[in-house]
């Protein structure tokens, strides 16, 4: 079984150095940005398997250039040797470091004290579905009522966010239907743990694991979203009851997966804003790029997800190119407050934090008067 949102394998074709010594001339030049930019010669990334500014920033090799050229090399947490490195995509631990994607592991490594910044959010809609096999004789989400219903369970030392996102998926369903989850069975499926890297484009290892418990008929329905849905129709023939993205309020939309933080550390938003802030006018770039290339986009997130680009297009819609940007808007802002009161309320959270000191809005501000700087070759 493939396609686990969490465990998935996203290929990076970029890993190996195939770079040439540079000339003096412009070893000379990264010299003096390293000395603007107080000695400062690396800074991390990583972003997770779903459709992000930062994803298409880097599979176009924007971000990575446009910090060479002030001699920081900006290098992938998920490729990292060091499995502690790779954890920080969860945790957040690695110093000086940007994230961007589910809002899961970083809500969590700030309630267990990890001092970062919400700098920027965006909102990629998906579909979000309540799944069951083509032969079930579920209908429609009334119809779980005193039904099976698959939630993961994975052995992880971090937060288990697969479990988050799938429970708060199968409890939005159940009130839609005016259900609550005493009148159903939530059967724990156990899952690894989770270590999300850079890899081939082999697909074959990963796996969703209620899925698998659903397609054995160990339980009646599941919740997915966004490709790994519509990858879990397209080889199995699943059969969707619900679409929560359906539903027009988006606070009601609201999971893992929406709305995406952008999330770094605050000393290096605090200290050198500049440099966060420039980081930030390559994704504003990259998704002003991204709404006037829709094929392309297309393409470069069925690499960073694995799926086909039917997958892609089916689930996120065809507005994807669009949602891009990044933004602090009064709905993104509460969108990810309510996820943060979510998992807080269902014990995924160690403790409560200050959720509004959380928000640091000047580098984002700084970044829109960068954007005329940014160079995208690929982009012309």
């Amino acid at each position: 079984m493939s396609h686990n949102v969490i465990d998935s394998a996203i290929p990076n074709e970029r890993l190996a150095d195939t770079s040439v010594p540079a000339p003096a001339s412009a070893r000379s030049a990264a010299a003096a940005a390293r000395a603007a930019n107080h000695l400062l010669t690396e800074l991390w990334y990583t972003r997770c398997p779903v459709p992000t500014a930062s994803g298409l920033a880097q599979h176009f090799h924007w971000l990575q250039d446009e910090f060479a050229r002030r001699g920081i090399e900006l290098k992938s947490i998920r490729a990292a040797q060091d499995k502690a490195v790779r954890d920080a995509h969860f945790n957040h631990a690695q110093p000086g470091m940007f994230r961007e994607g589910g809002n899961v592991p970083p809500i969590w490594a700030r309630a267990n004290g990890r001092d970062t910044a919400v700098v920027g959010i965006t909102w990629v809609d998906e579909e979000q579905l309540i799944l069951v096999r083509q032969d079930s004789d579920i209908r429609d989400i009334a119809e779980l009522r005193g039904r099976r219903l698959g939630l993961p369970q994975h052995a992880t030392r971090m937060v288990d966010v697969g479990r988050a996102q799938e429970l708060r998926g199968l409890l939005t369903a159940l009130s839609l239907a005016g259900l609550k989850r005493e009148q159903v069975t939530l059967v724990d499926v156990a899952g690894g743990e989770y270590d999300l890297r850079e890899r081939d484009a082999d697909r074959s290892g990963r796996r969703h694991v209620t899925a698998d418990a659903l397609l054995r008929g160990e339980v009646d329905a599941i919740y997915a979203k966004g490709a790994v849905s519509a990858t879990l129709i397209e080889e199995y023939g699943l059969r969707p009851i619900l679409d929560i993205n359906a539903e027009p309020d988006p606070l009601a939309r609201v999971n893992a997966g929406t709305p995406r933080p952008i999330t770094v550390d605050r000393r290096l938003a605090v200290e050198q804003p500049d440099l966060v802030a420039r980081y930030l006018a390559v994704l504003l770039g990259t998704a002003q790029w991204a709404a006037l290339h829709p094929n392309e986009v297309v393409t470069a997130v069925a690499a960073e997800t694995g799926a086909s680009a039917q997958a892609v297009r089916r689930g996120f819609g065809p507005e994807l190119h669009h949602r891009f940007t990044p933004a602090l808007t009064d709905q993104y802002v509460s969108g990810l407050a309510a996820q943060k009161a979510f998992l807080l309320r269902e014990g995924f959270l160690a403790a409560d934090f200050d959720f509004d000191a959380w928000i640091v809005r000047e580098p984002l501000e700084l970044a829109r008067n960068l954007v005329h700087e940014v160079e995208l070759p690929r982009a012309a």
